[in-house]
């Protein structure tokens, strides 16, 4: 087993050590949160980091009614464009906290009179001294260079944060049932990728050999799962070499809807739901084009061809999928990598921690 798919395999545990050790730091924010009252909230983060913003995003807006914007960097670090601070929440996401751009924007809003907390996952880096408050992530040491285990620890604790801002939710009564939910999540996304159901029957190992043939891929979802399919791309890139576009459902039919084709394989996650529901016209869309998609989902999807339903989805609010659908989208492109001959623990030409300014 690769060191990449042990980290993956991990997830279940971390999370579960995570919701017991982070409710002082959780209150703590809370706490600040409540007592500065922001307008918006403003998320800044690199890489895979981005993709738990961009989910981060989509929470704070559904369950807090805050606007949220991404930051951009170099604004600050390039342009170095004064900006108006006051007001706002600055919401750091980065596993090593060490590259220096990030860390920059975060001391020029605490100076700018923003609050400013910080998700990572190195205790003491130049991040969290430079934001007023943090939450750990608690994923231990990662040695693989994808960062996997780190990135549904950033989803946990960014849940985590909105949780205890609104505890009598869903998504908070619901968090404690997340690391079952990635136990099973794991399981049968294992099974599906090891060819359960035999060669023919829309299994997994079809999708991993077609994606490695093709040598390009689309991965298609939209709302919270947005991320998981930028995640899941960013991924398929950086282990396999794989020319992998993620998209909202929608921006796809607003034109990379011509990628589609016989040549390319598309993986669509689809949560159960509306949501799912208005996913399902650009899947359509792209096998009518002559695509082959793939689809992993919940219960909506059983026994639909080439699809993996998976039944613990049912425990959780949509809000929460991403922590557990990002579990086959990193197992594919483990996957795909082995199938290629490469190592998916140290992809040529990547390092663990990239520092930009």
């Amino acid at each position: 087993m690769t060191v990449m798919a042990e980290e993956i395999r991990q997830s279940p545990q971390l999370v579960r050590e995570q919701l017991e050790a982070s409710g002082p730091a959780l209150g703590t924010v809370a706490d600040a949160v409540r007592r500065t009252r922001p307008r918006w909230v403003s998320v800044v983060a690199r890489g895979t980091s981005d993709h738990a913003a961009v989910f981060a995003r989509y929470l704070i807006e559904t369950q807090l009614g805050w606007p949220v914007a991404l930051a951009s960097p170099s604004v600050t670090t390039v342009y170095r464009a004064p900006t108006d601070w006051t007001g706002g929440l600055v919401l750091a996401v980065s596993q090593s906290g060490r590259s220096p751009d990030l860390v920059a924007v975060v001391e020029a809003a605490r100076r700018g009179g923003a609050l400013t907390v910080a998700v990572t996952n190195v205790a003491g880096s130049p991040l969290e001294l430079a934001a007023a408050y943090t939450v750990p992530c608690r994923a231990g040491e990662e040695r693989a260079v994808a960062a996997t285990k780190s990135y549904v620890a950033e989803l946990a604790a960014l849940a985590g944060i909105v949780a205890a801002l609104v505890p009598d939710s869903d998504l908070a009564a619901a968090l404690r049932r997340v690391p079952d939910a990635l136990d099973r999540t794991l399981a049968a996304a294992s099974a599906w990728f090891a060819g359960a159901g035999g060669a023919g029957d829309g299994c997994g190992l079809e999708l991993v050999e077609a994606v490695a043939v093709a040598g390009r891929a689309l991965v298609v979802s939209r709302g919270f799962n947005l991320a998981t399919a930028l995640e899941t791309a960013l991924k398929l890139k950086e282990t396999g070499r794989i020319f992998a576009e993620g998209y909202s459902s929608a921006d796809l039919e607003h034109g990379p809807i011509a990628l589609a084709s016989a040549g390319v394989p598309t993986l669509v996650f689809r949560p159960d739901g509306p949501m799912g529901a208005a996913i399902d016209p650009a899947a359509d869309r792209a096998r009518s084009l002559g695509a082959r998609a793939w689809t992993v989902g919940g219960l909506e999807v059983a026994g639909a061809p080439d699809a993996l339903a998976i039944t613990a989805l049912a425990e959780l609010p949509e809000c929460l999928t991403p922590l557990a659908l990002i579990l086959p989208g990193q197992l594919l492109a483990e996957a795909v990598a082995v199938l290629l001959g490469l190592s998916p623990d140290a992809p040529s030409g990547l390092s663990k921690v990239t520092l930009t300014r």
